[in-house]
């Protein structure tokens, strides 16, 4: 039975001629910046009337959602892919125009008198067979072979990955986080650096590369750069970047290190630096600019009385938190609060100097719970420099040391898993603690894989915008951005992927507060792996690992009509009201309109 008893409002769209409006609000659909979102967005969709679109309702039960029907007869699901359509459709006009333009040109030069010897052997005779070019001659692949490497899966289409967790859109607000599946066009490709490099236009597609190696660093193998990977020249095989080093004999992590490009002599490691610097030039860095309390609930989301924390910017449903009343005094929230003696001080007397100290908080670097260095002195903990031991990592027990240890050890590593290539690695963004001069090349292909995992997420995902601050949630989550504001605070955040032959398919974010909870806020899978296993070999991947770190409870937001899915298929099960207040103290990552689902990871004993 539907619930929308009411009409669905009257669209009052005039049609105006804005073909700069569809393609910068398809480029900035995703921006942190709402103050031009909907002049954008309703300048698009006049454009789009003036050409033949026409829009309309579609009865959802609960709500209505608008559709986007192209003058072709194919409808869209929103407004980002209605405009990804519109400009894809007006480059193959072009495209079409073109040919034509030289079609007639080349008809008109056919019928012309050839008296030239290569057009008296084109014109007769045995076809002479194609030789295989020399280093120094032009090398052409096949025009069917060509797109075949550019764009393999065409047609397909994408979405979150083994039921991953996606809320539908309910509007056009930019207020509201949404995750929704986004069809993709003909023209996407797989997920890869070299495809993510091509994309950012530091590449070019086809261009000549070549590995060097050996005692003389000589030029050992030649190829063809493409999305999916390297055609080598001498074997007419495509390789990845790790296949073609050690096709060539050539040494050195990351592959990207030992491959130039043939033009400019720049290696792919190089390429890969260059485009992280665009994109560091073209965010906004770390979300530590709150500094006035927040204006909804950090539980729940919605606003309305609040309790204002009197050390940090967040603020809470006195209900949510399970207080009955507003607590006199200075108040500090579950994040804030020491764990020891859930107080705001230790020691009430702060005029002496120990008192001081005492009352001051050290957070531990891996489950990020705050503690009174007083509080910990009486349980025996010595700290010999105060200014020293609360800027260095400190960790509150063995337990989380260890898994902090683990992780790290574990970064940028594949490990295989299964048949047919497949491997799953342990991203983190790891940019600020070190150098720009950085590294070996591993910090690097780190932050471009993970830049290519939230390709994978945007690609599923309507853009999940903070309804209060306008950030992308889902690249704060990817690159562990911090934020004085717990809810905004995603440092400590790990990323797993799994890859076949350097093709990211699957990715999920994970955060592990020590041996007691971990969180799983987003998991996708591109749509030409759906129904193939795919995100449960992920997720058995990363419950193996939870469960040999000793990680007791694994948590998951859950849209409505995905429940049942993760309930029933992945053991999960939904969270009352006492086992979320268990979890109050944890800043977990949260969306509007999202069931909190939880899983056991400890197996039971078996009594025999």
């Amino acid at each position: 039975m539907s619930l929308t008893c009411k009409p669905p409002p009257e669209i009052r769209i005039e049609g105006e001629n804005c073909p700069s409006a569809v393609v910068e609000w398809y480029q900035c659909s995703a921006s942190k910046d709402q103050r031009h979102y909907f002049d954008l967005s309703l300048k698009a969709k006049k454009h789009l009337v003036s050409l033949g679109w026409t829009f309309s309702y579609c009865d959802k039960k609960t709500r209505w959602e608008l559709r986007y029907k192209s003058p072709s007869g194919k409808t869209y699901v929103s407004l980002r892919t209605a405009c990804k359509a519109c400009i894809e459709e007006k480059k193959k006009d072009s495209s079409s125009s073109s040919n034509s333009l030289q079609g007639s040109q080349q008809s008109q030069s056919q019928s012309l008198p050839a008296a030239s010897p290569t057009s008296s052997k084109g014109t007769g005779g045995r076809p002479r067979k194609r030789k295989k070019p020399s280093d120094d001659e032009d090398w052409t692949l096949p025009e069917t072979q060509v797109s075949n490497l550019v764009s393999p899966r065409s047609g397909s289409r994408a979405r979150g990955g083994g039921g991953g967790r996606r809320r539908r859109d309910s509007g056009e607000s930019p207020n509201a986080a949404r995750k929704v599946r986004r069809a993709r066009s003909s023209s996407d490709n797989p997920r890869t650096i070299l495809s993510w490099l091509i994309d950012n236009n530091v590449v070019a597609q086809e261009a000549w590369v070549f590995c060097r190696g050996g005692k003389d660093n000589e030029l050992v193998k030649r190829g063809k750069l493409f999305r999916s990977g390297i055609f080598c020249h001498c074997c007419d095989s495509l390789c990845t970047l790790s296949q073609f080093q050690g096709h060539a004999g050539c040494k050195g992590q990351p592959p990207s290190a030992s491959i130039f490009l043939e033009q400019d002599k720049r290696s792919l490691l190089d390429c890969q630096k260059q485009a992280l610097m665009m994109i560091k030039d073209n965010n906004n860095g770390d979300n530590d600019h709150h500094h006035e309390n927040d204006s909804i609930c950090s539980i729940c989301l919605q606003g309305g009385f609040i309790l204002l924390c009197d050390r940090c910017p967040a603020s809470f449903h006195a209900e949510c938190i399970g207080l009955d009343h507003v607590p006199p005094g200075d108040w500090f929230c579950p994040s804030c609060s020491c764990r020891i003696c859930n107080r705001p001080k230790c020691i009430e007397d702060s005029c002496r100097e120990e008192s001081h100290l005492a009352n001051n908080f050290i957070a531990c670097y891996q489950c990020q719970r705050r503690f009174h260095i007083g509080c910990l002195a009486s349980r025996g903990f010595a700290f010999l420099n105060m200014e020293t031991d609360c800027n260095e990592l400190w960790f509150c027990n063995e337990d989380c040391k260890k898994i902090f240890l683990t992780l790290n050890n574990m970064l940028g590593k594949p490990i295989p898993v299964g048949d047919g290539n497949l491997t799953w690695t342990l991203l983190t963004s790891l940019k600020k603690s070190t150098n720009d001069n950085d590294d070996d090349g591993t910090i690097t292909e780190m932050e471009s894989k993970l830049n290519v995992a939230l390709g994978i997420i945007h690609e599923c995902f309507e853009p999940i915008i903070d309804p209060v601050f306008g950030r992308d949630i889902a690249a704060d989550i990817m690159f562990s951005r911090y934020s004085r504001l717990p809810r905004m605070n995603f440092t400590g955040f790990y990323t797993v992927i799994l890859e076949r032959n350097d093709e990211v398919i699957s990715v999920a974010n994970t955060r592990i507060y020590g041996q007691k909870v971990a969180e799983v806020p987003l998991v996708a899978t591109s749509d030409q792996y759906r129904k193939q296993g795919m995100c449960r070999i992920l997720m058995d991947q990363l419950e193996k690992l939870l469960d040999k770190l000793g990680v007791e409870r694994l948590l998951l937001p859950a849209a409505p009509y995905l429940v049942e899915t993760w309930t029933n298929s992945f053991g999960f099960a939904k969270m009352t009201h006492s086992d979320q207040y268990y979890c109050v103290g944890y800043p977990l990552a949260n969306f509007p309109d999202t069931t909190l689902c939880h899983k056991s990871l400890k197996q039971p004993l078996m009594l025999y």
